[in-house]
């Protein structure tokens, strides 16, 4: 009996060191995603509208309104006086405002509305009507709403919703395009009106997955990618990426692509469905979870593509990538000197490329434009967008540039069989992550692309060995008398119990060591062949490597621990 209560008292402590810690972060329940692709004016095709508001982050509806010619928005203007008598509807507001000369039915929230009458103040007002009246501080946030060219109704709230009435599924028609959620008409500072989606996070990912990766891709690629696409979601949102223009994330490429209900497909909607809520994280914040198209076979570190080194973004190798989109582009000496001149670095008749820095997944870091009169020096992300946009950085010139080939030991994720595991806890690794400045690291790069990937992999045979923890069970007999102190709290856990433990092979890759140097790539001809491979940053997932994982048997939970390391998806 004795031992027996030893042996529960360790177990029970055990239990309280191995949970799994609930991490803080909390979805939002509403993202709000700038709409540039359909332009600057909104036309509501819906025949019936709902109009509210989020207050203090709960949509208060203030009822609803209908025409048969559809709805549009103008910004309002003027001098305005309130009548300070509120009405539980817009029909109420209506019928009293039909016996005032130039009042409109406002909504001002809470579910009430309000009369606005223009071209008079509070006072003149007052002396008009004999009602209790006051001024319209001001006319920076309001919006008129439109139907058939005459203003019915308007709203002085900052962010007014309307929403779609008689739709089952919630979907409103914005210039002919349609949309999950509510139309948001945002002024900021008295500007133009911008047309901003409302959308719940799992709805706006409806929109984005086909955009980003091609449904055609298998369950498990589009799987990684939905929660990939879901982290990096909220973290640019924790970011404040573009509150300023008065919305979380556009519908650019700058942040992720976002078509609405028109690009969803059902096997996107499956993954997205499939993995609700999951995000990624490294000690218990969400990660910058950047991907690309193709990494060429090895992907690379965060440090070596933009400026922070962060540790979830470390260069791993693709072994599982196939088709790694070899590309090829030539310039002439004069094409180039004409190039330099053009972008105002006059450096004379350009004489020579110079590949001065390559890092271990063989990109290149440095590149030197010589000239008769001077060098350009162009380093990481110039490198592309200087010499017209070229799709990656590993890349060779006339032959030169690869660097040495060497061949290094890598553990290399495989898929397992589910297994149910108990959480193991180590120390946390002394690893800074940098401040949150508010900024991305990838602030200046595209993440997405216009045109989702469209190239079908065809599968490839890998060999596998497994290898397995096995881990004893406690011997109670060699339980001490006096029981350790057990007050220390961890700080990391390894694996959830969410997670498939992914076991691991030894593979060995070959890859181009880093190096600097100066590699001229003139070879006497006047022309400069780039030859290259891959598309994109090179930072995070693969698109194709998480296809080529997903051919092999892997699922997602497999493929995102290869590319983002030391991370638990939960």
């Amino acid at each position: 009996m004795k031992h027996l209560q030893k042996l529960l008292f360790v177990i029970a402590i055990l239990c309280s060191i191995w949970t799994i810690p609930a991490f803080a972060y909390t979805m939002p329940e509403t993202v709000h995603i700038g709409l540039s692709n359909i332009g600057s004016a909104i036309t509501l095709s819906n025949k019936t509208i709902t109009i509210g508001a989020e207050e203090n982050g709960v949509y208060i509806s203030g009822g609803i309104l209908q025409s048969d010619k559809g709805f549009t928005f103008a910004a309002g203007s003027g001098t305005y006086g309130a009548i300070t008598q509120y009405y539980d509807s817009y029909e109420a507001a209506k019928q009293q405002a039909n016996t005032i000369k130039n009042a409109l039915p406002a909504y001002t929230g809470g579910g009430k509305w309000q009369l606005y009458v223009s071209g008079m103040t509070g006072d003149q007002l007052r002396q008009k009507t004999g009602l209790p009246t006051e001024n319209v501080a001001s006319v920076s946030n309001m919006i008129l709403i439109q139907s058939n060219g005459k203003t019915i109704a308007l709203t002085n709230l900052i962010t007014p919703q309307f929403g779609a009435a008689n739709s089952d599924d919630s979907i409103i028609t914005i210039n002919n395009k349609q949309y999950r959620g509510k139309i948001q008409p945002t002024r900021v500072k008295g500007g133009n009106i911008v047309p901003v989606n409302a959308v719940s996070i799992e709805d706006y990912l409806y929109g984005v997955i086909p955009c980003e990766m091609s449904p055609s891709y298998a369950a498990e690629a589009l799987k990684a990618q939905a929660v990939a696409a879901r982290t990096y979601a909220v973290k640019k949102i924790e970011m404040k990426a573009h509150t300023e223009k008065g919305y979380d994330l556009c519908d650019g490429t700058h942040c992720q692509a976002y078509k609405g209900k028109e690009a969803e497909h059902p096997e996107t909607n499956s993954a997205v469905d499939a993995t609700k809520g999951l995000l990624i994280y490294y000690q218990g914040e969400p990660i910058e979870s950047v991907f690309f198209a193709s990494s060429g076979g090895y992907t690379e570190n965060s440090e070596d593509i933009w400026t922070a080194p962060l540790p979830y973004l470390k260069a791993v190798p693709d072994v599982y990538e196939v088709d790694t989109n070899t590309w090829k582009k030539q310039f002439t000496a004069a094409q180039l000197t004409n190039l330099t001149s053009a972008k105002g670095d006059n450096i004379g008749q350009v004489t020579d490329l110079v590949i001065s820095k390559i890092s271990l997944g063989g990109r290149v870091q440095e590149l030197k434009i010589v000239g008769t009169k001077g060098t350009k020096v162009l380093t990481k992300l110039q490198i592309c967008s200087y010499l017209s946009g070229l799709p990656t950085k590993m890349f060779t010139i006339n032959g030169k540039g690869s660097g040495a080939k060497t061949t290094v030991s890598m553990n290399v994720a495989q898929s397992a069989t589910p297994i149910t595991t108990t959480p193991v806890t180590t120390p946390s690794q002394n690893i800074p992550v940098p401040s949150n400045t508010g900024d991305s690291i990838a602030d200046n790069y595209v993440i997405g692309s216009d045109a989702p990937l469209t190239t079908d992999l065809e599968p490839f045979s890998v060999e596998t060995n497994y290898v397995t923890n096995n881990i004893p069970l406690p011997d109670i007999n060699r339980i001490p008398a006096t029981l350790p102190d057990f007050t220390t709290t961890p700080t990391t856990q390894n694996t959830p119990v969410t997670e498939n433990t992914p076991a691991t092979k030894v593979e060995n890759v070959t890859v181009t060591a880093a190096s600097t140097g100066a590699i001229s790539t003139n070879n006497g001809t006047g022309v400069f062949t780039i030859e290259g491979k891959g598309n994109g940053h090179g930072a995070g997932m693969s698109q194709k490597g998480a296809q080529g994982m997903a051919l092999q048997g892997n699922d997602f939970l497999t493929i995102l621990h290869h590319y983002y390391t030391n991370v638990t998806i939960q």
